[in-house]
């Protein structure tokens, strides 16, 4: 009867078997299909075009000017010299000009524009990263539970088969006079029921199925085979990305401190103005001319120090803030772990019962059916014992799948 049982349940899965896909594969494929992904090459981009502006301080920074004024009075000689002329200047005066500067030396002002361009890439990166990392325990919720739905579909297969069984035995019974309709109706009614159990399981199959080939982007259904993830050994090791998104945020707001510091150090640079208008440099020369200057500017800004202090104070005070964060973090974290790991001492040790309880109630259900054929027992008896047998194996079943999920969970949890 056992091997008739195996028999059946492979010829039907052979029949059924499309692929096999794994939790890992689902994990890859519902991350590169998660609409947020999309945002980390926009991110990318994004630094690209900062830094780059960013570096283009270091070119020549070129305005062009051109004006026409009136003004009211000029300069003029306030005594006229024998035989000298001097004509006055025109009132009207015009002026096109080009001034063209170049940074020598900024105090490392660009160097630290680009590194927070990078930093802000990197904290936008790991945000992502959080709500992409967040997809794992979804996937598990959906896997493990066509798993188990596959298994407790399988286990109403063998309680089929038994209670198919007992009819076989009942009917010859009826057959010889020993037992009554209403016994043999009995088990019948059981088949029904759990035809009825069969409709729902596949159902609720269903529903995960599609929600998971939602997740995944694949063609899946109810035939796809998962593959059964082996127990792991975690560790310890908390590698979350919220861990790095903190120190990420840390290092960005070291970068605005050499920010903030280097606006108040002295800059130096070049600088050249050239031009054509009308006077030019030679204010005794009242007609349009070319005119240049060009030297050496040292800017050594003041007003940034009558901020500074409160700058680096509300960075400070950030700072703080964002190491609350991490505390909070981690103390959620352990909660959570305990708790798990606690979970997982305990379902082991259900599962250990479930495989004694299971072998005692096979051994009764066994003596039971040659009981009913031999009329000792009536079919109900028959009955209450094959169901106690699938209800002992569904339990174990989810003990099993929960073990599994409860580990998967707080590997995602780690991010081990």
């Amino acid at each position: 009867m056992e091997k008739l049982k195996y028999i059946f349940l492979l010829f039907i899965g052979l029949i059924n078997a499309q692929e096999t896909i794994t939790l890992e594969q689902c994990y890859q494929w519902s991350r590169e299909n998660y609409p947020l992904i999309k945002k980390q090459e926009l991110i990318k981009k994004a630094e690209q075009f900062t830094t780059e502006n960013a570096l283009k301080g270091w070119l020549p920074q070129v305005n062009i000017t051109a004006q026409a004024t009136y003004q009211n009075d000029v300069t003029q000689f306030p005594v006229k010299l024998p035989n000298v002329n001097v004509e006055p200047l025109s009132k009207d005066q015009y002026k096109v000009f080009a001034d063209v500067s170049q940074t020598i030396y900024d105090g490392g002002n660009i160097r630290n524009q680009k590194n927070l361009a990078k930093i802000q890439s990197e904290v936008q990166t790991i945000q992502t990263e959080v709500e992409l990392d967040k997809l794992k325990e979804r996937i598990n919720q959906l896997y493990f539970g066509i798993l188990q739905t596959n298994k407790q579909w399988t286990q109403l297969q063998f309680t089929k088969l038994d209670i198919k069984e007992g009819i076989k035995k009942a009917e010859a019974q009826l057959k010889n006079g020993v037992i009554f309709r209403s016994n043999l109706d009995v088990l019948k009614a059981e088949l029904v029921k759990i035809e009825q159990k069969e409709i729902e399981l596949q159902a609720i199959k269903q529903n995960f199925v599609q929600m998971l080939s939602y997740f995944i982007k694949k063609n899946i259904d109810e035939n796809t085979q998962l593959e059964t993830p082996e127990k792991i050994l975690l560790t310890n090791n908390n590698n979350r990305s919220e861990l790095k998104l903190f120190d990420s945020q840390k290092q960005l707001l070291e970068t605005q401190r050499k920010i903030i510091n280097t606006k108040n150090t002295p800059k130096l640079g070049a600088f050249f103005q050239g031009g054509y208008g009308k006077p030019g440099f030679n204010m005794l020369k009242n007609e349009f001319d070319i005119f240049y200057i060009g030297g050496i500017r040292l800017n050594i800004p003041i007003s940034g120090f009558y901020t500074q202090k409160n700058d680096l104070a509300l960075l400070e005070n950030q700072s703080q803030e964002i190491e609350i964060q991490r505390e909070n973090f981690l103390f959620n974290q352990n909660f959570i772990e305990i708790q798990q790991r606690n979970d997982l001492e305990k379902i082991q040790n259900l599962i250990d019962k479930d495989n004694e309880l299971i072998e005692l109630r096979k051994n009764i259900k066994t003596a039971s059916l040659a009981q009913l054929e031999n009329g000792v027992i009536n079919t109900n008896d028959y009955l209450r014992e094959v169901t106690a047998e699938e209800q002992a194996i569904l339990t174990k079943i989810t003990h099993e799948i929960q073990y599994l999920l409860t580990q998967y969970n707080l590997k995602a949890q780690l991010n081990n």
